[in-house]
């Protein structure tokens, strides 16, 4: 695997939007997507207990490193043009990661809303 890979809920709504925004962003194509279902039947996903398996998006590295919402944010804006000075700038900033953090929680309410409906 040379990419990394970004597992999102394909049936939900605004992780479709999410992961659209995140396509869009990635002028130099190095991420590729999956489906949360298609990545757990192929088993990228058996690293993840499954009780919390289909709560968030995944982002798996080349060498098979999982990180998983917001735990995963400030790496995949690392991938991203200008993204690792942005990070840095995160980083670096007084509670900027849990700034991110607070807004990753908001956007991920989303997914447990009725604006979002899985097969599983």
């Amino acid at each position: 695997m040379s990419n990394h890979i970004m597992v999102y809920d394909a049936d939900c709504g605004p992780c479709t939007r999410f992961k659209d925004a995140i396509s869009i962003l990635d002028r130099h194509k190095r991420i590729d997507f999956i489906s949360l279902i298609e990545a757990d039947s192929i088993g990228f996903l058996n690293q993840i207990p499954q009780s919390i398996r289909f709560k968030s998006f995944h982002l798996i590295s080349p060498t098979g490193k999982i990180r998983s919402g917001e735990d995963a944010i400030i790496d995949l804006i690392e991938l991203l043009p200008l993204g690792h000075t942005i990070s840095k700038i995160i980083v670096s900033a007084p509670y900027g990661i849990q700034i991110i953090k607070f807004l990753y929680s908001k956007f991920s309410r989303l997914h447990d809303s009725s604006s979002c409906r899985t097969k599983i």
